[in-house]
């Protein structure tokens, strides 16, 4: 197996999860409003200092990992998780029906620490980020495995970057986009995605517990 099969596969699988919309995506496109393209980097950060002990994990307990993620401590996670995000979903809310006069440079989310955090919970407590690295991830984890550890570092290397400039994109056209719209544009945003993420959450518990999905 060569590094270059290794980098190649994991550049096709990885835009199935790093780009796929999700609550981490709405939040930091709120959290981009104020800090554009560099809450965006904040966030990736807070979701890598979760996602590489994770992968390293997974590459030598995988079977472990699956097993308490099928168990009720998954449940629990899933719980965990959708609480977070409707706190998060109902604090936007909260934002887009408040200060009407409030200026464009005052608004958004501010702060590097929020972003990180919001970065590290929405990822740890998201089942489905979590299963796609025992499933379509798992797949790349075991071909970087045919090379070595050294593999595991390459094809997480492969993957990150993805995250990196993709959440840097998002959280700049948050902040480019209330640039030409103002407060307003800003207060409906917030509304929207408040909305959204209290959807995803109900969604989330309802295809863990019943199987039934509203996507």
């Amino acid at each position: 197996m060569s590094i270059y099969t290794v980098v190649i596969q994991t550049l096709i699988a990885s835009p199935s999860g790093a780009l796929s919309p999700g609550p981490l995506t709405f939040a930091t496109i709120a959290l981009g409003v104020n800090g554009g393209w560099r809450k965006g980097v904040y966030v990736a950060l807070g979701h890598m200092s979760f996602e590489l002990p994770y992968v390293v994990l997974i590459a030598f307990a995988m079977n472990t990992i699956r097993d308490i993620l099928s168990s009720f401590i998954g449940d629990i996670i899933t719980v965990a998780g959708v609480g977070v995000l409707m706190f998060f979903a109902l604090s936007l809310i909260r934002e887009s029906l408040s200060n009407p006069k409030v200026g464009t440079r005052d608004i958004g989310v501010k702060g590097t620490s929020n972003a990180f955090v919001i970065g590290f919970l929405f990822t740890s407590l998201n089942i489905f980020f979590l299963l796609w690295w025992l499933s379509i991830g798992f797949s790349l984890i075991l071909l970087a495995l045919e090379i070595g550890f050294i593999g595991v570092i390459i094809m997480f290397l492969s993957h990150i970057w993805i995250d990196f400039l993709w959440l840097s994109m998002i959280a700049e056209a948050g902040k480019r986009g209330i640039a030409i719209t103002g407060r307003k544009g800003y207060r409906v945003m917030l509304m929207v995605f408040g909305i959204l993420l209290l959807f995803l959450g109900i969604n989330i518990l309802m295809k863990r517990f019943t199987s039934i999905s509203l996507l």
